[in-house]
């Protein structure tokens, strides 16, 4: 539950504890939705050979796993990206989100099985 003060205090309640939360940019939006978006595909990536075995991978495995799952290479390189980048360098933030956005779109496609670099 989010509540709205007006421009000074913005509070979110998780678990019934009130925590203070800054506004975010958007452009800080767009790459948390990027963010949220590949890993959504990873996830259903490396759920899909699961699913044609009949042998269900738990989501909570998937995304804390430090294996060889797509979902977790997608997640390191997101990571290790944003830590290159300065919080005020617009245009490369902005870059990143097309680039980001172009290889989505790349993983969305019906014959792409797998991520990683190996």
């Amino acid at each position: 539950i989010a509540l709205d003060f007006g421009d000074r205090l913005h509070l979110t309640i998780i678990s019934g504890v009130m925590a203070p939360s800054a506004r975010l940019s958007g452009l800080q939006k767009d790459v948390l939705a990027l963010y949220r978006s590949i890993l959504r595909e990873t996830i259903r990536k490396d759920r899909k050979p699961a699913l044609d075995s009949h042998h269900q991978v738990p989501l909570n495995q998937l995304l804390h796993s430090n294996s060889n799952s797509s979902t977790s290479f997608a997640r390191d390189k997101f990571r290790k990206e944003a830590s290159l980048v300065k919080r005020s360098d617009f245009k490369t933030i902005e870059y990143k989100i097309r680039k980001g956005q172009k290889q989505l779109k790349l993983l969305q496609m019906p014959g792409v099985n797998l991520v990683g670099g190996a």
